[in-house]
């Protein structure tokens, strides 16, 4: 009786308990390391879309300029306001209500007004 379960044992091809939790362990590490990896992802997306965005804008002061024979747009509403539309920002937004800011998708594109006025992203 005794030789047949030692050779049972022998035969025995489970998992031990130590393993099963190394696996649990590392599946979390690796895990943790993906959810940090996509974080940092979204913020480079958000970081293009402003910059994008801000680029637009300038290219759109450009239009505004040669379209009203000389003249800086005052605020980014005047460059959205036009039919055709010299700037098309990204829908969802909300602009504020000075029109020198628009806000989206967690990032603010600011206009400040000069000649020509200067664009920054947040």
């Amino acid at each position: 009786m005794t030789e047949q379960l030692r050779r049972s044992r022998a035969a025995d091809e489970g998992f031990t308990l130590i393993e099963l939790l190394i696996a649990v362990v590392m599946v979390g590490v690796l895990t943790a390391v993906v959810i940090v990896g996509i974080a940092g992802l979204t913020n480079n997306g958000k970081s293009a879309a402003c910059s994008a965005s801000r680029d637009a804008s300038k290219a759109a002061t450009a239009v505004h300029y040669a379209n009203t024979s000389g003249t800086y747009p005052a605020t980014l509403t005047a460059m959205t306001g036009t039919t055709p539309s010299e700037l098309d920002l990204p829908t969802g937004g909300t602009m504020a209500a000075d029109g020198l800011s628009y806000t989206a998708n967690g990032w603010t594109l600011t206009m400040t007004a000069g000649t020509p006025p200067s664009f920054a992203c947040s």
